[in-house]
């Protein structure tokens, strides 16, 4: 009996709300008026436990009932509370989207969202490595600077220069020569010219000789003459027997500046050295360079006669213009000297039909 009436209670419920939502839709009548509608709580009460046993339910009153015909006077005071009522589930809508959703906890903190990156600047990646740094040594203690000690530092940095440029130098000579190179000269020296030339550091052998190693038996001493190195000339020509004695000046020759002008004031060994250039006092120093060269080839004719007789050996002179002063090009070495013949045109008449051991005193 309990249950029976339960279902009768939800029936009369399901009913009155049907007769609701049909009274809500249709359109009123032209010239009636205005029902009011009392809408029932969605929600219902639910009854007492014992309720149905004491009393049994009453019958819900008919719909009919509940819809009297209002009065004109009562019209407008019905209205606004029908709008009132209708403007209501429109309202609970709109609270229910303004509320923000609910946030669930995640059992996981999430890390906070990485900072935006400054595009005007380099990233960091493209940075290199910082080098760590060692340990700073102790430094020693500063000794007092004395008169002269800073031009010894200064001096001493350009001799390790140098000297570091020589042997990077030699292990690159090293590297383009095998061993088989080497071996070739290892026990005795076989040089096809004697050249006697100035000290001047301008003045190298890579100017005018692609590897001289072997090749050259070089003498230097200021002023490329004989008589301050005869000794050393003399062992190349007769001793080694290099069939040609090349003798070479140069531009802007300091040696042949000095020895032109005064130069008694000079150290007394540098004076003897001086002293044996046979030029004229304020002669210009290209003339003067040219005249001792021709001089030099005259001595070495007189001096290694038997050699030149014999036609074992061919004097030259040549000037290695790095100043361009004979205007025939800047580093050209330029072959002013041949036996003794000093005119271009026969020296180049002579160096075509390979007459390098003939001379002017020879028929």
């Amino acid at each position: 009996m309990g249950m029976l009436g339960r279902k009768r209670q939800l029936a009369l419920c399901l009913l009155l709300l049907t007769a609701q939502a049909w009274a809500e839709e249709a359109a009123p009548a032209e010239g009636s008026q205005p029902k009011t509608v009392i809408k029932l709580p969605l929600k219902l009460k639910a009854a007492a436990p014992d309720a149905h046993k004491a009393e049994p339910a009453k019958p819900a009153a008919p719909a009919a009932e509940h819809k009297t015909e209002a009065k004109p006077a009562a019209k407008a005071e019905a209205k606004p509370e029908a709008k009132h009522a209708e403007a209501k589930p429109a309202d609970e809508a709109k609270q229910a989207e303004s509320k923000p959703p609910e946030k669930m906890e995640p059992a996981v903190k999430m890390a906070p969202p990485p900072t935006a990156k400054n595009l005007s600047e380099p990233s960091p990646e493209v940075h290199a490595p910082v080098k760590k740094r060692r340990a700073a040594k102790p430094k020693r203690k500063a000794v007092p600077v004395e008169h002269g000690d800073a031009h010894l530092a200064s001096e001493a940095q350009q001799v390790r220069s140098v000297v570091n440029a020589i042997v990077e130098a030699n292990a690159r000579y090293m590297k383009s020569h095998d061993k088989a190179y080497f071996e070739r000269f290892a026990e005795h020296q076989s040089p096809r010219a004697t050249v006697v030339t100035c000290s001047d550091s301008r003045v190298q052998t890579n100017a005018f000789h692609g590897d001289a190693v072997n090749d050259l038996f070089m003498v230097r001493d200021i002023g490329n003459q004989l008589a301050t190195a005869e000794g050393s000339v003399e062992y190349g020509v007769r001793h080694l027997h290099t069939p040609l004695l090349i003798i070479i000046g140069h531009a802007a020759c300091g040696a042949i500046k000095a020895a032109s002008g005064d130069y008694g004031g000079l150290e007394p060994a540098i004076r003897k050295e001086l002293a044996t250039i046979d030029i004229p006092k304020g002669i210009d120093p290209t003339n003067g360079a040219l005249l001792n060269v021709n001089n030099q080839v005259e001595t070495a004719i007189m001096t290694f006669a038997g050699e030149v007789e014999g036609g074992k050996l061919a004097v030259l002179g040549a000037f290695y213009d790095f100043r361009n002063d004979l205007k025939q090009g800047y580093g050209k070495l330029v072959i002013t000297n041949l036996n003794g013949e000093t005119d271009p045109a026969k020296i180049r008449e002579m160096t075509r039909a390979g007459q390098f051991f003939k001379y002017s005193f020879m028929k």
